[in-house]
């Protein structure tokens, strides 16, 4: 048997297995190349043989519909691709993926072709019909809540995926807190975290987590806490126990993760100009290109070059502040523009006085220079009155649990729909 992996999930064909597969009129080859057949069970035998049956066939590197859907008996690919077109263009399917095959028994061809666009959708090729049609079906996931307490004690990638998150749940912890703390430089070698969240299922087999609900960090001797509320006219954020909110007018840091290679220091000694010159701002070390994003809102007063900072943009904030960007390789900005906080404002190089790609970030507060890295920016409004009973339901439902004094509740005890996740429970 060749080792291409292609099987057919036969699980449903339970009874007369070998009259069962002699009579499906699908390519011999195919099938005893590119197929594995489960064995049925003796509590299984007394089923009826079902009319239909699934081959996966896992798309190998340089593999294309052409070469592939010919061995299992479609003929018309172009009207195969033509059906897809709206949603996929399946002249370029991806290597490692799956496309399913549904037949029925003594039909020569597939009845429909599945595709997984990503992970919530996969598009269906309708070959029943003439031409063929398609549709995209959306996953239709079981969710579970779930407890996940994880501690760094190398980074906190690997802790995070230890612990079944993904780099994409690593920069949603990152997002939760990073008007607090900068992930780049504060988050410290023990620090853990607890995080209440969904837990999302396909076919009973854990696929990813979900949303986040209540999330704890404790980081160098400081708990930082945060809620996800709804308020009632659809407004989303975190919250502290308080009901003030994570959200603050400025970001801690202005690359999502990104190392300090030089801090803030009035005495330093450059090292291009070999002289003690004051070094007015923090630099981060990041790849060329590496998205840099605007900590705060505010207005750009300069977008271009700018001497030894070579492509530099400078914003004004509300209030005292200002934040200037250097050494950008590309500026996305222009002058006068007015920009939200986390706009990509420019891209990461090594333009200016630079000896490689980093990024040159400086605060300041009436014009003065201050280190990015402590500088005390103002807080957010908390929750108005009118919100915090409803608030205090959610906080309190969740504290216990990141304590770990009480277990997670059961479903549907009354939260309004949006809160969670429990309406959909398990």
């Amino acid at each position: 048997m060749s080792t291409h992996r292609a099987r057919i999930l036969a699980t449903a064909i339970v009874a007369s297995l070998s009259v069962g597969l002699l009579s499906f009129a699908v390519n011999a080859d195919a099938l005893t190349d590119h197929a594995a057949i489960s064995k049925p069970t003796a509590a299984l035998k007394a089923r009826p043989p079902s009319r239909f049956a699934e081959l996966v066939h896992t798309i190998r590197r340089g593999e294309v519909l052409g070469a592939i859907l010919p061995r299992y008996g479609v003929t018309d690919v172009q009207a195969v691709v033509a059906a897809g077109k709206p949603y996929a263009d399946l002249t370029r399917i991806r290597a490692g993926k799956d496309l399913r095959l549904r037949f029925e028994r003594d039909v020569p061809h597939p009845l429909s072709i599945a595709y997984a666009l990503d992970e919530d959708r996969t598009l269906v090729i309708d070959l029943t019909t003439d031409p063929p049609t398609a549709r995209v079906e959306e996953v239709e996931y079981e969710t579970r809540l779930e407890v996940r307490r994880l501690t760094l004690t190398s980074s906190l990638w690997d802790a995070a995926l230890s612990a079944g998150l993904r780099p994409g749940d690593v920069v949603r912890l990152a997002e939760i807190f990073q008007w607090e703390l900068d992930f780049n430089t504060e988050l410290r070698n023990g620090a853990s975290f607890t995080i209440v969240s969904d837990d999302l299922y396909n076919d009973g087999d854990f696929t990813r987590p979900g949303a986040f609900y209540a999330v704890r960090l404790l980081n160098d001797d400081k708990e930082y806490t945060a809620f996800h509320y709804v308020s009632s006219d659809g407004t989303e954020g975190w919250y502290h126990p308080d009901g003030s909110a994570s959200k603050k007018p400025f970001l801690r840091s202005p690359l999502e993760f990104a190392r300090v290679t030089s801090s803030y220091n009035p005495k330093r000694y450059h090292p291009i100009l070999k002289t003690r010159r004051p070094h007015l701002g923090t630099d981060f070390g990041a790849p060329t290109g590496t998205p840099v994003r605007a900590v705060g809102d505010g207005v750009v007063v300069i977008a271009g070059r700018s001497g030894g900072h070579g492509n530099r943009v400078k914003i004004d904030h509300a209030g005292p502040y200002a934040t200037s960007y250097s050494h950008l390789s590309k500026v996305k900005v222009k002058n006068g523009q007015r920009v939200r906080q986390g706009d990509v404002i420019g891209l990461v190089g090594s333009t200016g006085l630079s000896t490689g790609p980093h990024l040159h970030y400086e605060v300041t507060v009436n014009g003065n220079h201050t280190d990015a890295m402590k500088v005390k920016f103002p807080t957010s409004e908390p929750l108005p009155a009118s919100e915090l009973a409803a608030f205090a339901q959610v906080r309190d439902r969740w504290m216990p649990v990141l304590d770990g004094t009480a277990p997670l509740p059961v479903p549907n005890d009354g939260l309004v729909d949006g809160q969670d996740a429990l309406a959909d429970g398990d």
